[in-house]
């Protein structure tokens, strides 16, 4: 699969290219070194670790087609390391290439398992005022840069670590890596983020399973309030609550079902084709569970300042 090509439905990931990507993942780590600590995955790997198989209750997530990490540049300015660039070129990693316009991108890397098959390596800073949501800041020269994500900085902060036993790609052997990954509440606020900026069908996905599946409704809301009452990150906190209401719930026009969030969910899940009354079903179910996390919320924190 091109890496430029994203499946549109659940269908279209599999549990081997997921493995892939977590060779990919503990093949990266090992070109940052002593800073690889700095390191936080987002995106779709994340619920791989935050919400592991279980069955029968926890089943797999349905998987990703690339890798995000987010960087911390202040920790990455205050140190002396090795070109990064070469370091990722030595373990096989080269800069993608756009196939429409041959630009050669810094922010975005590949790692080509056949000819037919790359994992994309996303890097990712927060946005700043000095370096708003879509800019880039070179890390390496203007070989590696960093894409600025809205409320990014999150994951700083708001993390979990799992330890996970891998094969390095190229030949390079097993390895074990301790991998820092975005908590339940910093997930939500990213992918919410995501979805209120491009309303990408497996945004809506992966939100909803992470809601369904890290915990109760209960335990997910009060986790959530939890961390905001730590006074850190007070407007990633609003503009995630204000994103969730707007994007999946009813309004006095319009029945929740019928919102792009949960069609979004429904049609990611079941596929464009399924049956009217299967998508419907699958849409009420996506926008129940967010009314019922944000009505818990509010009761803790109040209407949405």
């Amino acid at each position: 699969m091109g890496v430029d090509a994203k499946p549109q439905s659940a269908a279209g990931y599999s549990a081997d290219h997921t493995d892939t990507c977590e060779q990919v993942l503990v093949t990266l780590l090992s070109a940052f070194g002593t800073l690889k600590e700095t390191l936080r995955l987002v995106g779709g790997l994340v619920p791989r670790y935050l919400t592991p198989e279980q069955l029968p209750d926890v089943p797999a997530h349905f998987g990703t087609s690339d890798v995000d990490v987010a960087l911390n540049l202040t920790v990455l300015a205050s140190e002396n390391y090795a070109s990064l660039a070469e370091q990722l070129k030595e373990r096989g990693f080269t800069r993608w290439v756009n196939p429409k316009n041959q630009w050669v991108s810094a922010w975005r890397w590949e790692y080509r398992i056949s000819e037919h098959h790359a994992v994309l390596v996303e890097f990712l800073r927060g946005a700043t005022y000095d370096c708003p949501a879509g800019q880039k800041t070179p890390i390496d020269g203007e070989d590696v840069a960093a894409l600025s994500i809205q409320h990014l900085e999150v994951v700083n902060d708001w993390f979990e670590s799992k330890r996970i036993e891998a094969a390095m790609l190229g030949g390079r052997g097993v390895t074990i890596e301790t991998v820092h990954y975005a908590d339940v509440t910093a997930f939500i606020i990213l992918k919410a983020s995501a979805f209120h900026s491009r309303a990408a069908r497996k945004d809506a996905g992966d939100l909803i399973h992470v809601m369904q599946y890290a915990g109760t409704i209960q335990e997910v809301a009060r986790h959530f309030v939890e961390r905001a009452q730590s006074g850190l990150h007070t407007e990633a906190i609003r503009a995630c609550r204000v994103t969730l209401q707007e994007r999946f719930c009813g309004t006095e026009k319009t029945s929740g079902h019928e919102m792009v969030g949960p069609k979004s969910y429904a049609e990611f899940m079941l596929g464009e084709a399924a049956d009217g009354e299967e998508l419907a079903q699958a849409a009420r179910f996506a926008s129940g569970m967010i009314e019922r996390f944000l009505r818990l919320v509010e009761n803790e924190l109040g209407p949405i300042g």
